[in-house]
């Protein structure tokens, strides 16, 4: 074959590879899961994360959601370790199966001695026109089981306990108030006020007790809008605290009112809830 064929030749044999190479690295992209934990553990210090015994997450402080890290799709065995603390046993362990471009919050809920993961599948699909998603996480060991309603009018969620994480909500945005029922009943034990609720945004609010023994409400703006990537961080602004609940019914259920204002999201592993939209 005359030289300047061979070299015209080779080009489009390149060219062939080269194409038949994106979709095998597009592919590739595609074969990732993303994680994020969440740190709601009062008495845990500083904790890591580790997938198959790498290390993933460090140094995440109680109160803090981390923005989401690539990890490789599949079955993996996730552990939680104090910071600084790579060897002996960990704080809590747990194996699951992450699919293909998805994105899981890691939720560290309860006291360290009993430290849990609450694996949380998030939806970061924009909501309708007009509308947001919201979601809720009850990291209060002592909430009795509640309802999550829109005040005085029907109930979004039902029979929620510790815990546990509701499912998808959309509601519409604008201001809104919401109540804590004793679940399957009228008697209202929370009311919020009225709050800012943006279109499109999606958000997480989790409640918690802190060390100084305060109820804390925990808002994590997870996306600003239709088409915004996931913030994984805390919204300012707009959280709020209640002084400790004492012994008996009545604290236990502003503890959980504070610990579940609203919101959506699926344990995996655990029993879907029921709920009315």
């Amino acid at each position: 074959m005359a030289p300047l064929k061979l070299a015209r030749t080779a080009g489009v044999v390149a060219l062939l590879l080269g194409a038949l190479a994106l979709p095998a690295a597009a592919g590739a992209q595609e074969a990732s899961a993303r994680v994020r934990v969440l740190h709601l553990s009062p008495d845990t210090p500083k904790i890591n994360v580790y997938v198959d015994g790498a290390s993933t997450l460090t140094a995440v402080p109680f109160k803090t959601a981390t923005k989401h890290a690539q990890v490789p799709a599949g079955t993996h065995t996730i552990e939680i370790r104090p910071a600084g603390s790579a060897n002996g046993n960990p704080l809590a362990t747990t194996r699951e199966t992450l699919a293909h471009g998805a994105a899981y919050t890691l939720a560290a809920v309860g006291p360290a001695a009993k430290l849990q993961i609450m694996v949380l599948k998030d939806d970061f699909t924009a909501p309708p026109a007009g509308k947001a998603k919201l979601r809720g996480i009850d990291a209060s060991p002592q909430s009795p089981p509640i309802d999550i309603a829109i005040a005085g009018g029907p109930v979004l969620f039902h029979d929620l306990t510790f815990p546990e994480a509701t499912p998808f909500a959309t509601v519409q945005a604008g201001s809104m108030a919401l109540e804590v029922r004793l679940a399957g009943t009228e008697r209202v034990v929370f009311k919020s006020g009225a709050r800012p609720l943006p279109a499109g945004a999606i958000l997480t609010v989790a409640g918690t007790v802190s060390p100084s023994g305060t109820i804390e409400v925990l808002p994590i703006l997870d996306a600003a809008g239709a088409g915004a990537t996931p913030r994984g961080g805390i919204a300012t602004g707009a959280g709020g605290t209640a002084p400790a609940a004492g012994t008996g019914l009545a604290g236990s259920l502003t503890a959980a009112a504070l610990a579940l204002m609203v919101g959506g999201a699926i344990v995996i592993r655990r029993r879907r809830r029921g709920s009315a939209r």
